[in-house]
């Protein structure tokens, strides 16, 4: 700013607090909702691939096998010995995965029942509570325990045997597919499938890269196919996730709208009230370019708070959701707040410079007639 210069733009927009207030809260309501619905959908894809992040890059599984929660593999353990053998391979642990509803309360739940070794990898990664399953015991999702008051002790009817919890996992829930464990054995006995698993984990020696491994693999173990972790968990999310992505879509679309049509009313509104205050400013000298500048400005401020606003309103949403309802994973990212923040900005200054232009245009003095 020019020394002596009057900041203009910064004295209009604090001689009317309240209607600052109200326009920024607005914008920052609508920004807000778009982040929080951006957020659900993509907590969803990494509530359903919770598993799989942690786990060793490459899965085996049965020949033909594309997903790892919504298809059947049955592997024989001689299958462990065979894969070990292939050059580059550092370890594999065999998994036995599957479905076990749960009847606790009156109410049905589907888990992901995760079998595997003590000594090996596969299992929970969090014991918040307790301590890692042996034969005819179960770590249970410590989110899913509080919600059912289930707690170390409890005992869980699963497909007609009585499973005891003697840990409760964290960082394992979600609410489409909360995650619980138990040992290979008690898993294999459940599924009635013994020395079998449905899944191979590979962990690559250092320097081998995965796609070139999976591919080895495919080529020297006859009657099974290894996949890429991050592959396998694509698959997930768009079949699980896929399910929802039309209508969370819909609204996310819709939010967006809602969202574009709350910035553009609220700048195109605050910008005609000042019409009067224009003209003055025009009669006693601002030139066009002036006046242009001088709403961009204002525009740009308010949708700049209005963003940081909707950006602290959605943490705090998140927060209370993860405290009420912690099994809904709402995961927020600086690229969208960063996307909303120039789309936001984009339309303050095409509302703002639409009647800043018709302002323009007019003589001072018919600017001041009613």
């Amino acid at each position: 700013m020019t020394p002596g210069a009057v900041p203009v733009a910064r004295r209009q927009l604090l001689s009317e607090p309240a209607k600052v207030a109200v326009a920024v809260l607005a914008v920052g309501a609508a920004v807000a909702l778009v982040l929080l619905l951006t957020g659900l959908r993509r907590g969803m894809g990494e509530q359903v691939t919770t598993y799989l992040r942690h786990e060793p890059p490459i899965l085996v599984g049965q020949e033909g096998t594309r997903n790892f929660l919504s298809q059947t593999s049955v592997l024989p353990d001689s299958d462990v010995a065979r894969v070990a053998q292939v050059p580059g391979v550092a370890a594999v642990a065999p998994i036995s995965q599957g479905y076990a509803m749960l009847n606790l309360h009156g109410k049905h739940i589907l888990t992901v029942l995760i079998g595997y070794e003590p000594s090996g990898v596969g299992g929970p990664w969090s014991i918040a509570k307790g301590r890692a399953p042996g034969n005819g015991e179960l770590v249970l999702d410590r989110t899913l325990a509080s919600e059912h008051g289930l707690e170390i002790g409890s005992v869980l009817d699963v497909r007609g045997t009585s499973l005891r919890i003697v840990g409760l996992s964290s960082g394992t829930s979600g609410f489409m597919t909360p995650l619980a464990f138990t040992t290979r054995t008690s898993a294999n006995e459940l599924n009635e499938q013994p020395q079998t698993a449905t899944f191979l984990l590979v962990r690559p020696e250092a320097g081998v890269a995965p796609a070139a491994l999976a591919a080895r693999i495919d080529n020297a173990v006859a009657g099974v196919s290894a996949l890429e972790r991050d592959e396998l968990a694509a698959r997930d999310r768009d079949v699980f996730v896929g399910a929802f992505a039309g209508p969370l879509t819909a609204m996310i679309t819709i939010a967006g709208a809602v969202a574009i049509l709350v910035i553009a009313i609220t700048i195109y509104s605050a910008t005609r009230d000042r019409s009067r205050e224009y003209a003055t400013l025009k009669a006693i000298g601002l030139t066009r370019g002036g006046l242009l500048r001088l709403v961009a400005m204002q525009s740009g401020a308010l949708a700049a708070l209005g963003t940081a606003v909707g950006v602290l309103f959605a943490i705090a949403a998140v927060r209370g959701v993860a405290a009420i309802a912690p099994k809904y994973l709402i995961a927020l990212a600086p690229r969208d707040a960063l996307a909303m923040a120039l789309a936001a900005l984009v339309f303050a200054l095409l509302a703002g410079l639409v009647p800043a232009r018709y302002l323009a245009s007019l003589d001072p003095a018919t600017a001041f007639q009613r």
